[in-house]
């Protein structure tokens, strides 16, 4: 095919990609609320575990439309990456040869699958881990700050020996019957418990002592964007299985030679899992070990594929 043809092609399978992205988008717009309260349940959830209250804040007027607009895109490409892709596959496979074309086929689902996979491992696992640690060494700060005097007492405050009388009952486990406006509080859950006529309530109570320096309470363009950046690295990292094949297909070196090289390997997702990670060596080891595990998945194809070569002189 002439250079101008392929310059023809080229301009056309970007139309094409740009219209189904454009489609992509405009659905995901649709779901882009329920897609930013899917990423926020990880962190409430770890709030409410910790006793803090469930919610995030926008620091600016525009920042939770901010973060609708960049849900919906992101959404939106990885909606219509499927079809991108077959666009970009169209125009690629015209200069493969068959072999090359099938190669490449028989690993694009695969790869999808992989980085789908990573970002699900980082939502369900990863996630809450990383949350309650940061959480909780920002608790770690009370007691730094010296206790204040006690305010002066409110004109509208309830007498003192209204509050003499009240008293809640210590349990280490919740009543079977409860009746309705009964209060008590679980040692064992450190948790104060209600019961209401549509149900039991509940909030958890920490031991109060000082202050704190830091309180945990995240802006959700910031949080939104940590997720985010997070989940491309586990979905990246996770496509290690079809680089170690890649490598050794194109014969850049072979598979023997990276299992000789386990221990300068594992060096090398170690320190790829510190850039890609937070400064914290919980999230580092949760990426570095599936890492280790998906390379010595990818050393099997390898050897595999190794196998499945044909002699010099065969073809």
């Amino acid at each position: 095919m002439p250079f101008g043809d392929h310059l023809e092609e080229l301009r056309a399978c970007l139309i094409r990609a740009l219209y189904w992205l454009a489609a992509g988008v405009v659905v995901s717009l649709v779901f882009a609320k329920h897609i930013v309260a899917i990423l926020c349940r990880p962190l409430l959830e770890q709030q409410a575990a910790y006793g803090l209250p469930p919610e995030l804040q926008a620091l600016s007027p525009q920042a939770g439309f901010m973060v609708y607009l960049k849900i919906g895109l992101l959404s939106g490409l990885i909606l219509a990456m499927p079809l991108i892709l077959r666009e970009m596959w169209r125009f690629v496979a015209s200069g493969l040869y068959p072999r090359e074309q099938q190669a490449v086929r028989r690993h694009l689902l695969p790869s999808m699958v992989l980085f789908a996979s990573g970002a699900l491992f980082l939502y369900c696992l990863v996630l809450p881990v990383v949350l309650g640690y940061f959480i909780s060494f920002n608790q770690s700060f009370a007691g730094l700050v010296p206790a204040l005097a006690p305010l002066p007492e409110r004109d509208d405050a309830p007498p003192t020996d209204m509050l003499t009388h009240l008293q809640v009952p210590i349990v280490q486990r919740d009543p079977a019957r409860p009746e309705v406006g009964q209060v008590w509080f679980n040692q064992a859950t450190n948790r104060l418990m209600l019961k209401s006529p549509d149900g039991v309530r509940s909030v958890r109570l920490d031991a109060v002592t000082t202050g704190s320096v830091i309180h945990s309470q995240f802006a959700i363009d910031f949080y939104t964007s940590f997720v985010l950046t997070l989940m491309l690295a586990f979905g990246i990292s996770f496509e290690l299985p079809v680089a170690v094949w890649l490598v050794t297909r194109i014969g850049i070196v072979r598979a023997s030679e990276l299992a000789a090289s386990r221990k300068y390997v594992l060096l090398v997702l170690l320190i790829i899992a510190a850039v890609l990670t937070p400064p914290d060596v919980i999230s580092q080891v949760m990426l570095a070990a599936p890492m280790y595990v998906l390379f010595e998945i990818g050393l099997l194809f390898a050897r595999r594929a190794e196998r499945e070569l044909p002699v010099n002189g065969d073809e």
